[in-house]
């Protein structure tokens, strides 16, 4: 078994467990708690089952993609590029991204979660991984940047994240 969960209680307390590497930690979810019926912009946790995507860090790691000026994870649900993250010095086919170099902290290591793969507009976009910076996220699953540190050495492309209420 080489998943990941997440559970969340009623009180929105939530624990990330990796059972393969023995860890367990405490997670901290969306602002406004968790769903099952996403929208862009809710500020939200999505439950669910997804795979992992890419891995980028602000470091330099063998194997792992370095995050620079031209990396966005395009929200703009009406361009192409929605949800997706693109390497590019022309922004004029996206209205609105996350400029990843601008995250310092939350994306010092960032894992990217298989959301909304059909990139369907307006049902969430940008779910990652990522170090925590405040007690709540956007939307995202954020842990310890110690945890990030092991957790985006430990994944592979078989490893899953399964988001659910407990």
């Amino acid at each position: 078994m080489n998943n990941i969960y997440v559970d969340i209680d009623k009180n929105l307390n939530a624990t990330l467990s990796y059972p393969k590497y023995n860890i367990k930690t405490k997670a901290y979810i969306g602002k406004n708690g968790y769903t099952s019926d996403k929208k862009e912009g809710d500020n939200k946790t999505p439950l669910g089952e997804f795979e992992l995507g890419e891995k980028l860090t602000t470091h330099n790691i063998e194997g792992i993609k370095k995050i620079n000026d031209k990396l966005y994870f395009v929200d703009d649900i009406n361009s192409k590029y929605y949800n997706t993250i693109v390497e590019t010095s022309d922004t004029s086919e996206f209205s609105s991204a996350e400029h990843l170099i601008d995250y310092k902290v939350q994306y010092e290591y960032f894992i990217e979660i298989k959301y909304n793969k059909e990139k369907i507009p307006g049902k969430g976009s940008c779910i990652v991984l990522h170090c925590k910076n405040l007690d709540y996220t956007q939307g995202c699953i954020a842990v310890s940047k110690d945890v990030m540190k092991e957790l985006i050495t430990l994944i592979d492309d078989k490893t899953k994240i399964i988001i659910r209420e407990v």
